[in-house]
């Protein structure tokens, strides 16, 4: 049987590896458009700063490594339509434009996203770029090199934005980030914002709220300044689209591949399409919120790896199943790491819960012990029976640590009783005497109807 996976990032390449590894006598074909396969772009923004001192550290495999495994990966090969009813590909090579018909018995989409980038005027400007992949990283690096921009804006406050204003301090770019809602971090509860905000301010991140991109001017073919819809200008030598992505569907939509209610593709818990022996993973499809249980586009590579995973499995001709997820998050930006899991307090109010929450400060060791670090943790749970519903958690503490608790704990469905006497690991080193997730549930625990 002949298995064929559009997209060779994350989802694609896990799930030739687990194809390969339930049935080893199919045939797999990877076909890619980038140059590169199997990389990381979760750290791209580390590469732009340096703190990576070598972008091919973030390419995990090459064509030869899946070949070892009777993996075939073509790069630089685009598919440019699906026929269904003959199971058929026709496959462009980007190098020699030359076009061939490939047939298929099972196929892989694992087109991923791409950046929402707007049609104003000036956005074709030298300067102006987004970061996806690793093509947007040589376009970094060469832009970096050879024009040393001294002041960039970032359009957009979500994670890659915040990352990114990080990565411009670490090489003395003066930063403006410019944000068309009313404060950052849209996704997180407003008090738990406030500061991530003030501490983007202490490390000179000057931040425009409340206003958008209206156009970019240029002089001589390269961007000099950004216009808000405001009338705001503001002077700039680099200017990243960071407004988030979309779920490359183009080729599933011409198809006929149905897409779901968020406009990625529409996949069950096989990961299998509405077209029969046509299977989606990644950035490209949709998937349940396991608290609310309605559609959820979840772009991010942990469950792109894990949907890959399931993909792969069943094309091969197993049974797995991706039950959903809870939007579990993290990224650091300068001294804070930030974090999130399951449902925002806003979010499960209008889920149709009666959301009860509580704010408190922690600490990653005992009061006494040397080196403590603070942090903020934000959980929410229904005020009828107390199911936990979501966490955050925000400061230079191990806030990983919190934030992966609680993300259990909605897995395994806990109240704050469930979790009010938790045996979890202490030493004075580690932790509190009581971790502070202990002591919040037992705080909202009191509150319960």
């Amino acid at each position: 049987m002949r298995i064929i996976i559009i997209g060779g990032v994350a989802a694609g390449t896990k799930a030739a590896a687990k194809a390969h590894r339930v049935d080893p006598n199919h045939e797999i074909i990877i076909y890619q458009d980038e140059a590169e396969v199997s990389y990381s772009a979760c750290g791209l923004p580390y590469v732009i700063s340096g703190v990576i001192d070598d972008g091919r550290k973030i390419v995990i495999r090459q064509p030869e490594d899946f070949a070892k495994e009777g993996i075939k990966v073509y790069t630089r090969y685009r598919v440019t339509s699906i026929d269904n009813a003959k199971q058929q590909l026709r496959v462009k090579n980007l190098e020699s434009n030359s076009e061939e018909l490939v047939d298929y018995d099972r196929l892989i989409l694992a087109t991923g996203a791409c950046p929402i980038v707007p049609n104003i005027e000036g956005i074709s400007l030298e300067g102006v770029l987004t970061l996806r992949n690793i093509s947007d990283l040589g376009r970094f690096k060469t832009l970096l090199t050879t024009m040393h921009p001294k002041k960039a804006v970032i359009i957009g406050a979500g994670y890659i934005g915040l990352e990114l204003a990080e990565s411009f301090h670490e090489l003395n770019i003066k930063t403006t980030i410019i944000e068309k809602a009313t404060r950052i971090l849209p996704k997180f509860d407003t008090e738990m914002v406030q500061p991530v905000h003030d501490h983007l301010l202490e490390n000179q991140v000057e931040i425009i709220l409340g206003d958008g991109l209206d156009k970019l001017h240029g002089e001589n073919g390269r961007v000099i300044a950004v216009e808000t819809e405001s009338g705001k200008m503001i002077p700039a030598d680099l200017v990243v689209i960071a407004i988030g992505v979309k779920p490359n569907v183009e080729l599933a939509k011409a198809a006929g591949i149905e897409l779901g209610k968020t406009g990625a593709i529409a996949v069950d818990s096989r990961m299998e399409t509405r077209t029969p022996g046509i299977f989606a993973a990644g950035d490209c499809c949709e998937t349940v919120n396991r608290i609310t249980g309605k559609p959820i586009w979840m772009p991010l590579g942990d469950i792109a790896n894990l949907q890959g995973r399931v993909a792969g499995e069943n094309v091969a001709g197993g049974n797995a199943h991706f039950p959903g997820v809870f939007g579990t998050a993290i990224f650091k930006t300068f001294k804070l790491t930030v974090a999130i899991t399951g449902l925002s307090e806003q979010a499960a109010q209008e889920a149709g819960f009666k959301p009860v929450s509580i704010v408190m400060k922690g600490t990653d060791r005992a009061r006494y012990y040397p080196g403590r670090q603070e942090y903020a943790l934000k959980l929410i749970a229904d005020r009828q029976g107390g199911r936990l519903l979501g966490a955050q958690v925000i400061g230079s503490g191990n806030v990983d640590k919190m934030i992966d608790i609680a993300a259990t704990a909605l897995l395994g469905k806990l109240t704050c009783a469930d979790m009010e006497n938790a045996d979890l690991a202490y030493s004075p080193p580690f932790s509190p005497v009581l971790s502070t997730i202990i002591v919040a549930a037992g705080i909202l625990k009191s509150k319960l109807v």
